[in-house]
Order: structure tokens, then C-alpha cells, then sequence
């Protein structure tokens, strides 16, 4: 089981099976989703979220819904911890928040809280954020939050129409 996560303004909440409509609808907003899919992706509709949202909780890993510590009735977003493809080492940070609470810090708050469970709880070495070249607020908070970017060559592609992705690494403060 997933940790409820603490931070001074916000609670992340382990995902449950009552959060994947509130996902399934961030996921069907255009504005939301501009840099990320194309809207009516099956693989962002409830169905596909659901396959993906419990597969790596045994391992500490997985998608936290976000609520406001002041009124837990509305999600905000969500923030999710998960492995980097292939790699069992490396997770990849991923996190969606309604248009409506963009620019007050919510995705800040709640993306350097899940770091610190990431480095301090599961011990990964390495927190990597993958996203659009424009998405230029990603980018600024990826920044902000000391990930630098790495060389190009994943071969992910993002949007529509889909671009390479720009990959970003946080290395564990102690090196581990």
C-alpha cells in the first residue's frame, strides 16, 4: 500500500478505483492534455488508466491523487512515481493537474514532495521527467526543481503531432 503524502498545503492520496474517473477526465480536456496525447487516446481513457495505476504499488511506485489539506471534496491533479520504461531502477515522474488550478504551485508542491518519498523512502537513484520541447511551464518547473536535461536519443514521442520528448534527470542528492 501506498503512503499518504504530506506537504504545508496539500495531501496526495494513494490512487484509487474512485479517482479513475476524475483521471479519465483531466485526460479528456484539451487544454490539458496539449502536450501530452491526443484527446480520446484509449490509452488515457478510464480503461487504460486503470491497467496502469496499481501495477507497481508493491514496490512503492505508482500515481497519488492530489487534494487541497483545506478541502478534500475536490482533486486538484494527480502525481505518480513510476518506473522509466524498462528500467527497474530509474522512475519517471508524471503529473496532471485540472487547468483551473494551474499557476498557484499546486504541481511544485506535490512533484518536490513525491521526490523526497522517491529518494527517501524507495531509494531511486535516478527521478527522470519526460515532456513536450514547448510544454515550457514542465520544463520551468522541472528546472526549478534542479532536473537537468539529458542528451536526446529516447526516442519518445509526445503530442500531437508527436515530437521527440525532452528527457530530464534528477540525480539522488547523496549519489545513491
Amino acid at each position: 500500500m501506498l503512503p499518504v503524502l504530506e506537504s504545508e498545503r496539500l495531501l496526495l492520496k494513494p490512487r484509487t478505483a474512485a479517482d479513475l474517473d476524475f483521471v479519465a477526465a483531466l485526460n479528456a480536456d484539451p487544454e490539458v492534455m496539449r502536450f501530452i496525447a491526443a484527446v480520446g487516446d484509449p490509452a488515457m481513457g478510464r480503461e487504460g488508466v486503470a491497467a496502469r495505476s496499481f501495477v507497481h504499488v508493491g514496490r512503492g511506485l505508482g500515481y497519488w491523487t492530489v487534494f487541497a489539506r483545506t478541502d478534500e471534496s475536490e482533486a486538484l491533479g494527480y502525481v505518480g512515481l513510476i518506473p522509466d520504461g524498462d528500467d527497474a531502477e530509474q522512475a519517471q515522474i508524471s503529473y496532471r493537474f485540472s487547468a483551473r488550478h494551474w499557476g498557484r504551485g499546486f504541481a511544485r508542491e506535490a512533484v518536490e514532495r513525491l521526490i523526497r518519498y522517491g529518494f527517501e523512502t524507495v531509494s531511486v537513484p535516478d527521478i527522470l521527467i519526460q515532456t513536450h520541447p514547448q510544454n515550457t511551464a514542465s520544463l520551468r518547473l522541472a528546472m526549478r526543481l534542479g532536473f537537468e536535461q539529458m542528451a536526446s536519443g529516447s526516442g519518445m514521442l509526445i503530442g500531437v503531432p508527436p515530437v521527440p520528448a525532452i528527457r530530464l534527470r534528477l540525480a539522488h542528492p547523496n549519489g545513491t
